[in-house]
């Protein structure tokens, strides 16, 4: 078996798409039945990737979304995807005999068998957590994907639940596969901790993390109120950790962070490098992830792995990833997601089960088994 992987995706700051795309690029080769694996970055085939290639993160995020609506990025884009499109065209002519697979909602113009992943259907569900260019530009790309690729893949029961109810498919068309963890996300001594956290001013179980791009969705908002309503001491002694690079429609948000900043009860790490996550979560007294919407939920995952206590939304696919072992609360109730924080907060035999708990839930996805059940797919469809 042949596949042609686009790692397009993988570059810094690395979004949850892109540690997908990086994980089956490293996993994929050593699957059984697997004779060679390419690699599609833009719109270059590779023999060979290099995910350090262009690791830099990008700086004046902020300002770009600043500048972007000044600009004519209307009349830019459209001739801009047509180009690509045509580049990308001729340099998939010569690889027929490869099984496509697109980790990120587009189908190229291939003419190989073709496996598109749909992480989630949020800008069919909740538009107004998108710029509005993003959600025209996604709901073409998926039902483009939708009509042409020959399997579509979830990374949950419940997208692919949504996806079958909302497009009405045949239930053979899609197969979830479920997302994997890093071996790095696991539980460190706390001497190792309080080195690794040291450069940040943090210390190893006095904090509360949430990591994620920061954006409408991820309800960061509602994490801040809640989290305001903590009584006073739980407040100073659980600063509030906020890990993420800044990603849309969310400069409000931005000044309340900086306001909050001030008080100390709040710590903004913006981008954080990925050699420094695991230690991050590992620290954490307790993870938060009060998500309007996720289509698997995979810093919950990371959280889960380090044996760290998970406090998050009820709901989406956070349900089926959790199987009972976090506390989780309506992310549009702000007293109960309150609740929720300070009961965890103030019951210490609860986070240590429910630490133990999560690792061994966490023990059960691996980016092994992920690229198998892909491949998998693939085998399917060369029957």
């Amino acid at each position: 078996m042949k596949i042609l992987l686009d790692v397009t995706a993988v570059s810094q700051p690395l979004s949850g798409i892109g540690r997908y795309a990086l994980e089956l690029a490293q996993h994929l080769p050593a699957c059984p039945g697997v004779e060679e694996v390419l690699y599609l970055v833009g719109d270059r085939v590779q023999g060979r990737f290099d995910p350090a290639a262009g690791a830099a993160p990008p700086s004046g995020g902020q300002f770009r979304q600043w500048l972007k609506p000044l600009l004519p990025y209307k009349l830019l884009l459209g001739p801009y995807r047509a180009r690509r499109a045509r580049a990308l065209a001729a340099s998939l002519h010569d690889y027929r005999e490869y099984f496509y697979h697109s980790p990120n909602f587009s189908l190229p113009p291939v003419a190989s068998a073709a496996v598109v992943t749909l992480h989630d259907l949020s800008v069919f569900h909740f538009p107004q957590f998108h710029p509005r260019d993003r959600v025209n530009y996604l709901r073409d790309q998926i039902a483009h994907s939708i009509e042409r690729a020959d399997r579509l893949v979830t990374d949950s029961a419940f997208v692919r639940a949504e996806l079958l109810r909302l497009f009405d498919l045949p239930a053979a068309r899609v197969t979830a596969v479920p997302l994997g963890v890093d071996a790095a996300f696991r539980p460190r001594p706390v001497a190792q901790l309080q080195t690794a956290l040291a450069p940040y001013g943090l210390h190893a179980g006095a904090y509360l993390l949430s990591v994620g791009t920061i954006e409408p969705r991820k309800n960061l908002a509602g994490l801040l109120r809640a989290h305001g309503q903590l009584d006073p001491a739980l407040r100073r002694r659980y600063p509030l950790v906020i890990a993420g690079a800044y990603g849309w429609n969310s400069a409000p948000l931005l000044e309340d962070i900086e306001r909050l900043r001030r008080t100390g009860e709040l710590v903004y790490l913006d981008y954080v490098p990925e050699q420094d996550l695991p230690a991050l979560y590992a620290g954490a007294a307790a993870f938060c992830y009060f998500s309007f919407y996720e289509g698997f939920g995979l810093p919950v995952l990371e959280a889960m792995a380090s044996g760290v206590p998970v406090i998050c939304a009820e709901g989406s696919a956070l349900d089926e990833l959790c199987a009972g072992v976090a506390a989780q609360a309506n992310p549009r109730d702000d007293m109960a997601m309150h609740r929720a924080l300070q009961g965890a907060l103030e019951d210490e035999p609860w986070r240590r089960e429910a630490g133990e708990r999560g690792r061994a839930r966490a023990a059960e996805f691996t980016w092994q088994r992920s690229a198998r059940e892909l491949v998998q797919v693939f085998a399917e469809l060369a029957a």
